[in-house]
């Protein structure tokens, strides 16, 4: 499959350097508004040719898939120009600022038997795939509740609240915040499926440029229950990811290699704690040696990323069912367009 990029940012050498590495993939061209961005990561990178016009990039190498990897207020306008020259796309998060703007596009690709991928880089981390896979083996147990919870300083001086430099997610509703909810709903959708009800809170803690700081939000899915979380103000960073199964319990902080697995044990009752303690303690070892590594080589923090990759190229290849599909996409922004801030912050 050609792939060519639209966006030569910080995120986009990580679509280029998995790219690189798969063999279902061949790199065609890149595009950026700066000529020295796309011709620097078109020389880093091997890719064959760069452009400054992505409708030209478009017209010229014919790409099949085209990875949108601009600021998110641009994504509309560029996936639908992929779309109408005929390629699938893979767009970074958040989609579209507005619900209603990714709805035009999963119609577009649909009618022209395309597909349009959003990066739900998160699910296909290794902690949370070995979490699926005990829950759809049946060992877990029916998933009851899910809690996903980011705790992130964009305050600051490499934040978001920079007034000299305005981060371009301060355009979407709830500012900087939403740029995160695509990895909350996400999460939440993988394990608790599509949203029935949903209600957030949005808050302000600290002076700053951002509307908000804060989130909470709950919601009531289909095959189980979810409470959200976004603090700019809570310390260290993490994201942490707590599923309840009817038979186990499992923890993982996906900005490291954690994953903690809490299930019937075959020992008396007051003994439980211990026992529960020390399998916890042996994960937090072997989290902090992985993590270490995983600073050194191959894809790092961003596993997630390449996993989901890897798997979109090889269905591509093998014309078999996407890792993320368009009603995968729709339904969780749907969950997101239901926990967005519904008045103006004071």
């Amino acid at each position: 499959m050609k792939a060519a990029l639209i966006g030569a940012g910080q995120i986009a050498r990580q679509h280029l350097a998995c790219l690189k590495s798969l063999p279902d993939a061949k790199l065609v061209g890149i595009c950026d508004l700066s000529p020295a961005a796309a011709e620097s990561a078109a020389e880093r990178f091997g890719v064959p040719a760069w452009f400054v016009n992505h409708r030209e990039m478009m017209e010229k190498v014919r790409p099949d898939v085209v990875h949108v990897t601009t600021p998110p207020t641009s994504h509309f306008r560029l996936a639908m120009d992929a779309l109408e020259a005929g390629a699938h796309v893979i767009v970074e998060k958040p989609a579209t600022p507005t619900l209603e703007e990714l709805e035009l596009l999963a119609s577009r690709a649909r009618k022209a038997g395309l597909h349009l991928i959003e990066d739900y880089n998160y699910q296909f981390n290794n902690a949370t795939q070995r979490i699926l896979q005990l829950v759809n083996s049946g060992e877990f147990g029916s998933v009851v509740h899910v809690e996903v919870f980011i705790a992130l300083n964009i305050l600051g001086p490499d934040g978001f609240a920079d007034p000299n430099s305005p981060h371009p997610a301060l355009g979407l509703t709830g500012g900087a915040i939403a740029d995160f909810l695509p990895h909350l709903a996400s999460l939440a959708h993988l394990f608790v499926g599509p949203h029935r009800t949903a209600k957030s809170v949005w808050s302000k803690r600290e002076p700053s440029i951002l509307p908000y700081d804060e989130f909470r939000g709950v919601v009531d899915a289909e095959r189980g229950t979810a409470v959200l979380g976004f603090s700019s103000s809570s310390q260290p960073d993490a994201l942490w990811l707590r599923v309840y199964g009817e038979r186990m319990q499992a923890t993982a902080n996906l900005f490291e290699t954690r994953l903690t697995f809490d299930g019937p044990r075959n020992v008396p009752k007051p003994l439980r704690p211990f026992f529960s303690g020390l399998d916890e303690a042996k994960a937090i070892r072997r989290a902090a040696l992985s993590t270490l590594l995983r600073k050194f080589k191959g894809p790092g923090a961003y596993e997630g990323l390449w996993e989901l990759l890897a798997r979109t190229y090889r269905a591509f290849a093998a014309g078999t069912v996407l890792p993320v599909t368009a009603t995968e996409v729709i339904e969780v922004n749907r969950m997101i367009e239901a926990l967005k801030p519904r008045e103006p912050a004071s």
